[in-house]
């Protein structure tokens, strides 16, 4: 296997922060552009999402992966395996560890600054992942320094460093007296809306601007509610997490489910509506439960309803024809 793969580091970086420990630098360089030289160090500005699970047997056993070559039918040691770069034209070219080395960037401890541009001038779809750097050694002062004249001027600055022994391009971001840094996606990366088949832009009619406009109005807030960027679903399953840490035999029923456990284990009953409404209008109606009720027979029942038609018609036809034989006769008027 190439050598240059790196490997995961055991403990996570979110159990580094929940024990208090300072996060570990993940990078140390020089900050350089014309004379000026910053020493810094490169530290992670976000966690995995929580939410993130291993595959595990049903004992709770971690799992290994093997690599399986499906023509030979055997499995491969770690020192069978090399690169593979997959063509336009869906051919693999095998790239040995001595010829990856001849093309990969020479290593550097610098992140070189090329340009210093407005912050607006790059799109949002080229920032990538956020890190941050923290001065090293002796060199607040001039970290500091950079950090406030880059505000002032309202500039972030363009570059690019090596790390792992990949090339990152990077946008050097003041942030409240601090610098981030942003790595960025290359300009083949990025898709435009033409290329995946969006419409072309059409006017849209002045009446339904205002009334977005409205509607937008309507639910305008001066300040961002940080509450809600909270990862609920990362909370929900955290919980669900203790529940299981307590008790594990506790099962967990999913949403949804048409039938609860009450808690001496026998299955809820399910009340048939039809019922409960009959009840409501009259007290002596008897509630039955669903799973208590015979099956439904729809041919039955349309004959039924037919049958109940045809008996309420000839009922309503017999009342007609004795209220006419009721009917008083009208007398004649004499002359």
């Amino acid at each position: 296997m190439p050598s240059r793969k790196f490997k995961r580091q055991r403990a996570p970086q979110a159990e580094q922060e929940h024990a208090g420990a300072r996060v570990r630098s993940l990078w140390s360089g020089t900050i350089t552009f014309g004379l000026v030289s910053i020493p810094v160090d490169l530290l992670t500005a976000v966690r995995p999402r929580q939410t993130a699970m291993k595959l595990v047997d049903k004992d709770g056993h971690a799992l290994g992966r093997e690599y399986h070559c499906s023509k030979e039918d055997k499995t491969l040691d770690h020192d069978d395996l090399i690169r593979g770069y997959e063509t336009d034209d869906g051919k693999m070219v095998t790239i040995t560890d001595a010829e990856f080395d001849s093309v990969a960037p020479e290593m550097s401890a610098d992140i070189e600054l090329r340009s210093f541009v407005p912050l607006e001038q790059i799109p949002a779809l080229y920032f990538q992942k956020p890190y941050f750097l923290a001065p090293a050694g002796k060199s607040a002062k001039a970290y500091v320094l950079l950090a406030e004249t880059m505000a002032h001027t309202g500039r972030v600055a363009i570059g690019h460093f090596v790390m792992r022994g990949h090339e990152y391009l990077v946008a050097i971001v003041p942030d409240n007296g601090v610098l981030r840094a942003d790595t960025l996606r290359y300009a083949d990366e990025i898709r435009t809306p033409k290329s995946i088949g969006l419409p072309k832009q059409t006017k849209p009619v002045a009446a339904k601007v205002t009334q977005f406009a409205k509607a937008i109005e309507a639910l305008t807030h001066r300040q961002l509610d940080v509450s809600e960027l909270e990862d609920r679903d990362a909370e929900q399953l955290a919980r669900l997490v203790k529940e299981k840490e307590k008790d594990q035999d506790a099962v967990v029923h999913p949403k949804g489910a048409e039938l609860a456990e009450d808690t001496e284990g026998t299955s809820a009953k399910v009340i048939d509506l039809m019922q409960v409404l009959r009840k409501s209008l009259s007290k002596s109606a008897v509630v039955t439960t669903a799973d208590a009720s015979p099956p439904i027979d729809l041919a039955e029942r349309r004959a039924q309803r037919a049958a109940a038609k045809t008996k309420s018609a000839k009922t309503a036809k017999k009342q007609s024809t004795v209220t006419k034989k009721r009917a008083p006769k009208k007398r004649a008027k004499k002359v």
